[in-house]
């Protein structure tokens, strides 16, 4: 599901409150919902890109960290210590035009810039920064009577069926975890939820 601008999916600003955010998700929520909506795709996919803003733009700290690096929220602390390092490896010499005179009276700016690209990049026996891979939503659909009764049921993520237990009781909108079965980390995190 591609990212977009989850404040202008609630249909609500950049100011609104916890309260505007909680009521413009309950009336597309309403709207959307699959059971109102039956064998309609479009309303699935929206109703689950309302879900997904809701989850962002209620929860305090996914809020401002959205609203700091906007669709790269998940990552935006780590790109930022990347940039950090190397405005740091830059830095340590004076700059990419510093560099270090070598005994023949050169300036040597090759291991300055090495260090960048080594830590941008992670080359130079440093270690990579490791994202955990993206999180997947989806809606599964139960009757009362599943509602009711605790059971199993095969869902199929990323061409792999996955076995899930539905406790009875499970009320409409709740989210069940299921770790590691999102999208593949990079440079070896891991895998989303």
């Amino acid at each position: 599901m591609a990212v977009t601008d989850y404040y202008q999916t609630l249909g609500i600003t950049k100011d609104a409150t916890a309260d505007d955010i909680k009521a413009a998700y309950r009336k597309l929520a309403r709207k959307l919902h699959p059971d109102l909506n039956p064998n309609d795709k479009e309303a699935v996919k929206k109703f689950q890109e309302v879900n997904a803003a809701n989850e962002i733009l209620s929860d305090p700290d996914k809020r401002k960290k959205y609203d700091k690096y906007g669709k790269d929220w998940e990552h935006g602390e780590e790109i930022e210590k990347q940039r950090q390092r190397a405005a740091n490896a830059g830095g340590r010499s004076g700059g990419f035009g510093g560099g270090r005179q070598t005994t023949s009276g050169n300036f040597d700016d090759d291991d300055d810039l090495s260090d960048v690209f080594a830590s941008m990049f992670g080359g130079g026996g440093r270690k990579a920064t490791t994202f955990k891979g993206q999180d997947y939503n989806a809606e599964l659909t139960l009757s009362l009577k599943e509602a009711f009764n605790t059971h199993q049921k095969v869902i199929t993520v990323n061409d792999k069926n996955i076995r899930i237990t539905i406790n009875a009781g499970v009320e409409n909108g709740q989210t069940i975890k299921l770790k590691g079965y999102g999208a593949p980390g990079m440079n070896g995190g891991p895998a989303g939820d």
